[in-house]
């Protein structure tokens, strides 16, 4: 396309200046014949400058025809950039709202989750007071257990009689009867402890 351009122009330029310089040869040429001639020369020369003016009008409405072109084709093509470059802002900003709108989603989500931490911790706290409170009244309890345990041995104790420890056996007589002999268990119940100093006596 602009190869072509470029070659009509030069042939239009080119058959201006070839019809100005037949035309400045011709009235060159006049000046050095007769009347007629003279006159021949000058209505060449008028011919020749009006068709000069023709191509040259003819070359600046190509030129202006070219120039429309070339400003048409430019503003489709600035039209296309800007149509192409619409078309990626729309996609990238409503790839941008995309994201805006899942990050709002996770915000959301993590606040949920945060104000739910928030409760748990709160609730944890009320029972962590109420464990408090529970421990210390069982400990009071306790503490009160142990007194009174204290108090219950403490009156044990003072009710305890001291028994002796030799218990009284009963004599032989007693154990040896008219009527009837001792039994292995009357004899446990005699007191023999004396009988090893009778033995050694004998």
């Amino acid at each position: 396309m602009p190869g072509r351009r470029a070659a009509h122009k030069s042939s239009e330029r080119t058959l201006a200046l070839t019809i100005l310089t037949v035309g400045t040869v011709a009235s060159v040429a006049s000046m050095f014949g007769g009347a007629w001639i003279v006159r021949a020369g000058v209505v060449v020369a008028i011919v020749m400058a009006f068709a000069a003016v023709f191509v040259a009008w003819r070359e600046l409405g190509a030129e202006r025809v070219r120039h429309a072109e070339e400003l048409k084709h430019e503003i489709d093509l600035r039209s296309q950039q800007a149509d192409r470059f619409h078309e990626e802002s729309v996609a990238m900003i409503s790839r941008f709202n995309a994201r805006a709108e899942n990050l709002q989603g996770v915000i959301a989500k993590l606040r949920g989750q945060l104000a739910a931490a928030k409760s748990e911790l709160s609730s944890m706290r009320g029972n962590a007071a109420w464990l408090r409170a529970e421990v210390a009244e069982r400990q009071a309890r306790v503490e009160a257990l142990e007194v009174r345990i204290a108090e219950l041995e403490a009156e044990d104790t003072a009710n305890i009689v001291t028994l002796p420890r030799k218990a009284v056996s009963p004599s032989i007589d007693e154990i040896w009867g008219e009527d009837e002999h001792p039994t292995m268990v009357d004899l446990a119940k005699l007191n023999l402890d004396g009988l090893p100093e009778l033995r050694m006596q004998a």
